[in-house]
């Protein structure tokens, strides 16, 4: 069965992106080099991008910079969202010192249905559902909604560029905290403290808390519970294991603080949790892969349809406001055209005037 995913590289034009749809889960960490937009189809997502957490909804976009620590977390069942990432090289053409550029780009509840967004969903839907259908015309109009997305983005976005120190930095910083983060991913079963990491990762225990808060937004006993969640949660799923087990397996002391950490996080013990589960929850694999949509799904196919609906229903009605305001303009300048005739004809007449008296 297909889904929402695919690849498009053309590298003699810079052009190097991978767009798909998917089913957020569990707590998951990411940085790489491209820029990534984000945008929530159904459902409310936590996102954590350079040390801020905010907590998207529906039809909400935020877009990540190249090299930026991030990490996303559904708040609601079924959460969905459309990403695209797109290697910055393709800005190089346009803008001296690319590599230094970065966007602030997140909607808000207030603005989330203005024209720049409402735009950026569009011809990201757009992109999207062209790639169902391998024709000439369907992969013009892909690259025609490509261009128009960097148009809409950098125009109603516009760059900024950051100091080249200021670079340098957060790339130490980054590869301070991968080291880190990897340590945690392969020994989170395992007792750990910030003193602890600190000497497994050759930096002190200060550091190590603050570039935990600064680029993920939470602190580091936060990130090793959410990591050991995630991995319990995958267990409940996929075994017949005693809980008391899996807790234990997984870094918790004890069941009465894995209880305590899961029914914070879900809302729920991870009793009733096992019970709820059905056979589709079953099937995510073991190494918390995307869980890609199917393109035959009708809920995602309608709402990608709607969103490029809207951008013409608006575009027909700047055209339509346009259309008014020139009509406007030219009752306006009839009338100015009368009053100037009007003038014409009284200034007529008073020369007309002056000059019978001065006759006589």
């Amino acid at each position: 069965m297909k889904q929402f995913y695919y690849t498009y590289n053309k590298p003699n034009r810079n052009i190097n992106i991978k767009q798909y749809v998917y089913n957020i889960g569990s707590y998951h960490y990411n940085w790489h080099s491209d820029l990534e937009l984000l945008m929530v189809i159904s459902g409310e997502i936590e996102v954590c991008n350079n040390g801020v957490t905010k907590v998207l909804e529906e039809d909400d976009i935020i877009l990540i910079n190249s090299n930026m620590a991030h990490a996303t977390l559904a708040q609601k069942p079924d959460s969905i969202a459309m990403v695209i990432h797109i290697d910055p090289v393709v800005l190089k053409d346009y803008y001296d010192n690319s590599e230094f550029l970065f966007f602030e780009l997140c909607s808000t509840k207030q603005q989330r249905n203005n024209i720049a967004f409402s735009q950026i969903r569009s011809y990201l839907s757009e992109m999207m559902l062209s790639q169902q259908r391998n024709t000439p015309e369907q992969k013009l109009l892909f690259e025609k909604a490509f261009y128009s997305l960097l148009h809409s983005i950098v125009l109603n976005f516009p760059p900024k560029e950051m100091h080249s120190a200021t670079f340098m930095l957060n790339q130490k910083k980054l590869s301070a905290i991968d080291k880190i983060i990897k340590y945690i991913n392969k020994n989170y079963k395992k007792k750990i403290t910030l003193d602890k990491l600190g000497k497994e990762s050759g930096y002190n225990s200060t550091y190590v808390s603050q570039i935990f808060k600064s680029y993920l937004g939470i602190n580091f006993y936060d990130y090793l519970t959410r990591i050991r969640l995630r991995e319990a949660t995958l267990a409940l799923s996929q075994s017949s294991d005693k809980i008391l087990d899996i807790a234990l397996e997984n870094g918790f002391s004890d069941i009465k603080a894995f209880n305590s950490a899961f029914k914070e996080s879900f809302g729920k013990s991870p009793s009733e949790y096992r019970k709820q589960l059905n056979n589709e929850n079953r099937k995510n694999d073991t190494d918390f892969k995307k869980e890609f949509i199917s393109i035959e799904d009708r809920v995602v196919n309608e709402k990608l349809l709607k969103y490029v609906s809207q951008r013409e229903n608006n575009s027909l009605r700047i055209v339509e406001r346009n259309i008014w305001k020139i009509e406007k303009f030219h009752e306006v300048e009839k009338t100015i055209q009368g009053v100037t005739n009007k003038l014409k004809e009284i200034t007529k007449d008073m020369e007309e005037t002056v000059g019978y008296f001065q006759n006589e």
